[in-house]
Parts: structure tokens; sequence; C-alpha cells
């Protein structure tokens, strides 16, 4: 199993990744969540066991619309990416407090939101072994496109 550094990386990776598509498409974003703290705070709220640590990553606009981005990545090599229930559900709460969308941009750019997670079994594999996390099909995802529009301008890979 890979170590919490070599999660992050890959983690750190795919927010970088994502960003850049979604500024591509024409939309202004910026880090939220933990990784906008400063580490002292980061680490402190990630093990004081509060659902702050569920924040979303990333915040976005485009014309007036307003999302908020979680990304999701996996170690492996197949697209089938974990969910950790308790996030799911702060997913859930986000939405309904702040009347914002929150979406999971997995590692294939596949998109869901966290109510088509809970509402849509079929979108999710076989149950993990704890029932701790949530497992997600990447071929059952929407695609980046369709959710956040085409490019508009060629990025720098």
């Amino acid at each position: 199993m890979a170590d919490w550094q070599e999660r992050k990386q890959v983690g750190d990776a795919h927010e970088r990744r994502v960003h850049t598509e979604l500024r591509a498409r024409g939309w202004d974003v910026t880090g939220w969540g933990l990784g906008a703290l400063p580490p002292a705070f980061s680490a402190d709220i990630s093990h004081s066991g509060n659902r702050l640590r569920y924040l979303p990553d990333l915040i976005a606009t485009r014309r007036g619309d307003l999302v908020a981005i979680d990304c999701k990545d996996s170690m492996r090599r197949i697209p089938r990416y974990s969910i950790k229930r308790e996030c799911l559900e702060f997913g859930i709460q986000f939405c309904a407090v702040f009347k914002t969308p929150l979406l999971y941009v997995f590692g294939n750019l596949g998109v869901l939101t966290p109510a088509e997670l809970q509402a849509y079994p079929a979108l999710v594999g076989p149950p993990a072994p704890t029932g701790a996390y949530v497992l997600v099909d990447g071929n059952r995802t929407r695609r980046f496109d369709d959710v956040f529009g085409t490019r508009t301008y060629a990025t720098a890979s």
C-alpha cells in the first residue's frame, strides 16, 4: 500500500490537472479547503476528526456560475475510485447548507455529484470490505466536457 506522501503527490498532481482543465474552459479557479490553509492548520484539522477536513479542494466561477470541486484520484491504473462515506455525507450537507453545487472530479476526469452517488447505487462498484468507503466505477461518470464545457483555449501540459 502506498504511503501518505505518495498518495498526496498523486492527489496534488490531479488537483493541478483539474485546475488547468477548468482554466482552459474559461473558469476562474482557486484552491480551497485544507490545501489553501497553512500546513499546521491543515494538519490539525485533518487529525481533529472535524468534518471541515472534507471541504472541497477547489472553487470555480464562470459567468455567474459557482461550483465547488473535490478532486479524487486513485493509485491504481483502473478507473475505480473511493470516497469515504463520511466525505460523501459531508458533500450532501455542504450542498444543502451552502446551496452550492459540489462536483467530484475523478482521475479519468469523470464527474459526479454527491447526490448522484447516493441516489444511483449502480454508479458504485462492489461494496468495500469495511463499508467505510464508497467505490466508484469511473466508467459510469459524466464527461468533464459535458459538465464544464469544451476547451476555449489550449494550455500547456
